[in-house]
């Protein structure tokens, strides 16, 4: 945001920090410094970006008290401050005092949470009181403020010098509606499900953060929980397998090469023949031969390209099920060093998602993913060949393909046999509710049948599935 300045010379941004770093003089939650406020003013400008201003002091404490884990140190409620004495305020007391001895707090209090994920939880809980709030800022001529800075001598001074030069009253309003509303704040609150971001946790953080738009829906979406559960059942068992691309060394059994480089104590004998002038040009001219004892890895990163039926047949247990494997098997093939594509599809192929290398900012998109088309697998195959085709002559890609769909997924033998010249086909059908028949079932390289009676029983829909990961890998 491109700062503004007010007719009185003040800028937009610090004059808001102000007003809103004054509502801290009505904080309930310890220990609080500039340190705290500076993550409250991040999460504060992450719901703005969802629609979302509250009084800075409720992100803070409400934040403070789901991000304790983050430190490995407590957050203790205290009692209000003197200069902050008044019925509000202690009913605002007795609220965070509720919150913080919540089951759900202890939960996600177990491992640190993200800013994304404290501020889209801060979004979830508040968001119904915000909406009932009169003092909300409304749209209107004039601009209002988007983000407050984090970086300014602001958040180093004394609060109480902020409060006694600011009016804070017109937070009170909204801790008034918060407390009246207190049992719908604590029902929103039990409604988070930790497992949910237990396993974003389980992505690294080095492709950036989730969408925030996204990572709303995926807590706030209703049917996600057990793709969730299913998946923290299967991840656990895949995160200690992991192999990079590196060099291969040999310095124990022998020599891997002989090479135009190395040190000195792997100059091959024969090269010290030479008098001094004829090794010093053969130096200066790279002629000189070393034993090597790394070869570095020539094949290029195979390439793992998951496809995920979202048909209307594939709701309920089906689906479950499939997102659940899929996102087991983009773990698997990512931890082994290969390049993973991700894309839905029906009647239509859907955008790829980067579950491999991005898999914290697509994770969402493929638990909420839902489909409203029909089907088409015909158009659907016939587009993927050509796509295969293309990434086989062009760039010599090497192509594992892996679709999980049901026992209806038609395809034409031709479209088969072309995608099959030029990737490692690999087919899941899930739950057929009769003998499967497909007449390209002989053209796939492999292929699994999950069965209803395998998917009854929690600990055979868990071993089944990581017998098909551990197969698909072997491919």
């Amino acid at each position: 945001m491109t700062a503004t300045t007010d007719a009185r010379g003040g800028d937009d941004g610090e004059t808001e920090l102000g007003r809103q770093l004054a509502t801290l003089a009505l904080s309930c939650v310890q220990p609080s410094g500039s340190m705290e406020a500076i993550a409250a003013a991040s999460w504060w400008n992450m719901l703005a970006r969802l629609g979302i201003q509250l009084p800075l002091v409720v992100v803070h404490d409400f934040g403070l008290l789901l991000s304790r884990g983050r430190e490995g140190r407590g957050r203790e409620v205290v009692a209000p401050p003197r200069a902050a004495t008044g019925a509000v305020v202690s009913r605002y007391h007795a609220l965070l005092t509720t919150v913080a001895g919540s089951e759900i707090i202890d939960e996600l209090g177990s491992s640190p949470l993200p800013d994304d994920a404290v501020a889209v939880i801060l979004a979830r809980i508040m968001g119904d009181v915000y909406l009932r709030w009169p003092g909300r800022p409304r749209p209107g001529p004039r601009r209002e403020v988007d983000e407050l800075p984090v970086t300014s001598p602001l958040f180093e001074r004394p609060r109480a010098t902020f409060a006694a030069n600011r009016d804070t009253g017109w937070a009170l309003p909204f801790l008034q509606r918060l407390c009246d509303l207190d049992r719908a704040v604590l029902a929103r609150l039990d409604q988070i499900d930790a497992g949910t971001l237990r396993l974003l946790g389980l992505f690294s953080l080095d492709a950036g953060l989730a969408d925030l738009a996204d990572l709303y829906r995926l807590i706030t979406t209703p049917g996600t929980a057990d793709v969730v559960d299913f998946s923290l059942q299967l991840l656990p068992s895949l995160l200690e397998t992991k192999r990079r691309p590196a060099a291969q060394r040999f310095s124990i059994d022998g020599y891997a090469s002989v090479e135009r480089r190395g040190s000195l104590d792997a100059l091959l004998p024969g090269e010290l023949a030479h008098d001094d002038d004829g090794f010093a040009l053969k130096a200066l001219s790279d002629d000189l031969l070393f034993y090597g004892h790394e070869r570095q890895q020539e094949s290029g990163r195979k390439l793992h390209y998951v496809l995920i039926d979202a048909s209307a047949s594939m709701r309920g247990t089906r689906q479950v099920f499939a997102r659940g494997l899929a996102l087991a098997l983009c773990k698997k093939f990512s931890l082994m060093g290969g390049e993973v594509w991700v894309r839905f599809f029906d009647s239509r192929l859907y955008d790829r998602l980067d579950i491999g290398g991005a898999g914290r900012r697509d994770l969402p998109r493929l638990l909420c993913f839902r489909s409203e088309r029909g089907r088409n697998y015909t158009r659907v195959f016939s587009d993927l060949a050509v796509e295969i085709a293309r990434l086989r002559r062009e760039q010599g890609r090497d192509i594992a393909l892996t679709f999980i769909t049901h026992a209806e997924c038609h395809i034409p033998v031709a479209i088969v046999e072309a995608l099959a010249r030029d990737a490692y086909l690999y087919g899941i059908f899930v739950q057929p509710s009769k003998p499967l028949d497909l007449e390209y079932l002989p053209r796939l390289h492999r292929h699994q049948v999950v069965t209803a009676d395998s998917l009854s029983r929690p600990a055979d829909k868990r071993r089944r599935a990581l017998d098909i990961v551990e197969d698909a890998a072997s491919g």
